[in-house]
């Protein structure tokens, strides 16, 4: 009985380890939506991340002092870290290279694994932007490990991607065509106002 139970769990632990390595090395987790603004208006709010408390749903989940803005709040070189309780690691997301107002190329380290990012910005048929917000993750030919995580990230990311793409829009809404103010008040989460984009 016992020799049949050691057979039946090294099947499960081959099994697994066949499996793994027919699973892609590259994973990309995209999700776009119609947003209604002009391109860049839309480019200085994602390029500056003072704005990103706002309509991204990560902060709902980290208190204040969880995550925080290192080097300058806008364009290459602005970073996010954030800080996690859980034991894995957090991570950072920091701005590599901007296109204005088309694309912002991201770079991220989630725990121990390292990918990169992007925002895009491209006209729609018919009216406003489709902006897309993209992952792209490439583990080590023997990471079977990261190949499984591969796996599940167009779920665990692609939702929060979706949501965030949703909020981005009612965001920039409230601030009629202009980027929206980043003051902070005393408490709380501030109403959007409308200020110039200050862009050339």
């Amino acid at each position: 009985m016992l020799r049949r139970l050691f057979a039946v769990l090294l099947a499960i632990v081959i099994l697994i380890i066949v499996v793994g390595f027919f699973l892609p090395r590259q994973v990309v987790v995209e999700r776009s939506l119609v947003i209604d603004q002009p391109a860049e208006v839309i480019f200085e709010v994602l390029q500056d991340f003072r704005h990103f408390r706002h309509w991204s749903p990560w902060f709902d989940r980290a208190s204040a002092d969880e995550v925080r803005l290192e080097g300058p709040p806008a364009g290459a070189g602005a970073t996010l870290v954030w800080a996690d309780e859980s034991g894995s690691g957090g991570g950072r997301m920091w701005i590599v290279s901007v296109v204005p107002p088309r694309r912002i190329d991201l770079g991220l380290e989630l725990g121990e694994m390292e990918a990169e990012g992007y925002f895009r910005i491209d006209e729609a048929a018919g009216f406003g932007q489709e902006v897309s917000w993209g992952l792209v993750l490439e583990v080590g030919a023997f990471d079977l490990v990261g190949r499984y995580i591969g796996l599940m990230l167009p779920v665990l990311v692609g939702r929060d991607y979706q949501e965030s793409l949703v909020r981005l829009s009612d965001y920039l809404d409230q601030a009629s065509g202009r980027v929206p103010d980043v003051a902070e008040p005393a408490h709380g989460r501030p109403s959007p106002q409308s200020s110039d984009p200050g862009l050339p």
